[in-house]
C-alpha cells in the first residue's frame, strides 16, 4: 500500500511550534496553484491549501527557519480524523510531513545558507 503526497508551495503563515508529551509538533499551511487557460485564451487559477503537521527535529528545524510566504517542498502522507466538537461530527485532512526542502533564498533550497527568523 502506498501513501505518499508531494506539494510545493508557499507557506500562509508563521508554523506553530508546540512541545507536547510526545515531542515537538509544528503546523502550517502549503497554497499549492494550478495555472491554466480556459478555452477563450482567459488565464485561470485555482488555489488549494494543505495543513501540513512535522514532528520531532524536522518541526524544530521548520519552526526556525521557514515563515510566511517560504517556498517549500513537502512529502508526506495524507491522513485523515474524525472528532467531535460541540456534539457534532468534524472531519479534517492533513499532510503528516516526513521531509521537506527550503525552495527559496530563506533555505537550502535557494542557495543560501539557513538564517533564522528573527
Amino acid at each position: 500500500m502506498l501513501n505518499q503526497v508531494n506539494l510545493i508551495g508557499n507557506v500562509g503563515q508563521d508554523p506553530e511550534l508546540r512541545d507536547t508529551s510526545a515531542g515537538p509538533v509544528v503546523n502550517l499551511s502549503l497554497a499549492t496553484s494550478e495555472r491554466w487557460k480556459s478555452k477563450d485564451g482567459t488565464p485561470q487559477e485555482s488555489t488549494q491549501w494543505h495543513r501540513v503537521v512535522f514532528f520531532g527535529k524536522g518541526a524544530e528545524i521548520i519552526a526556525q527557519y521557514v515563515s510566511k510566504g517560504s517556498k517549500l517542498y513537502v512529502s508526506g502522507s495524507i491522513e485523515y480524523r474524525e472528532y467531535e466538537k460541540d456534539g457534532e461530527k468534524k472531519y479534517s485532512t492533513n499532510i503528516k510531513g516526513r521531509d521537506f526542502k527550503f525552495l527559496d533564498s530563506k533555505g537550502e533550497g535557494g542557495g543560501a545558507a539557513p538564517r533564522p527568523r528573527t
